[in-house]
């Protein structure tokens, strides 16, 4: 039987989630995150420092595979079942990523293309994904053994639009779950930097202002 470690992202808002959570679970440790897209994501819980430190304490259990999830996410039944289901096709070497839609059907999370465009899931079979969102996410112990520094896996460039840059090196796959395994209502509000449908004079133009702002 594998041992799955779970690892949840409170998307903090005023509900006192991640507050709650710790109190009620004491065996649960949460890692809050703010809730927001924004040029800070490097900096704040949500990005390589909050990552990086859950994984380091879950790590230290002998997991077998680290799920990722965010907490505002209405699961579809059955939905870590199909992924073991298709980590085990295979061989327990790839990460595999779970799509996410809002009530609408609209894509959010995901596998991305290597210019940061969602991936539409095959209803059947997992399909290839150059880069990933951390929303939905089941990553073997293999992937993290891949890395010459697993810590690695936390490290996105400035201009990347997701994670799997370091485990494209390193030979690991990352592959999209069949269908779509969750629903959430969140609206991600992407800044012009990090939306694929920008131009490259829009993204200078963001940067230059968030940077001047600070």
């Amino acid at each position: 039987m594998p041992k799955v470690a779970i690892l949840i992202t409170i998307m903090e808002g005023d509900d006192g989630s991640a507050g709650c959570l710790e109190e009620c679970q004491r065996q649960v440790d949460a890692v809050a995150s703010e809730g927001k897209y924004s040029f800070s994501i490097f900096l704040n819980d949500a990005g390589e420092s909050g990552y990086t430190a859950v994984w380091e304490r879950a790590s230290r259990d002998g997991a077998d595979f680290f799920l990722w999830i965010d907490h505002d996410l209405a699961l579809d039944e059955g939905m870590i079942a199909s992924m073991l289901e298709n980590s085990a096709f295979l061989r327990h070497k790839a990460v595999i990523v779970g799509t996410v839609a809002r009530p609408d059907k609209t894509l959010v999370f995901g596998g991305r293309t290597r210019r940061g465009r969602l991936i539409e899931p095959d209803p059947v079979i997992p399909i290839p994904c150059p880069l990933f969102d951390m929303s939905l996410a089941l990553v073997p112990e293999h992937a993290f053994a891949s890395l010459e520094n697993p810590l690695d896996f936390f490290r996105v460039g400035l201009l990347s639009y997701g994670y799997g840059s370091r485990l494209a090196k390193a030979g690991v796959a990352r592959m999209v779950a069949p269908g779509v395994q969750a629903v959430s209502g969140r609206r991600v509000e992407i800044p012009s930097w990090k939306d694929p449908e920008s131009t490259l004079w829009q993204k200078l133009v963001w940067l230059y202002r968030s940077l001047w702002n600070k």
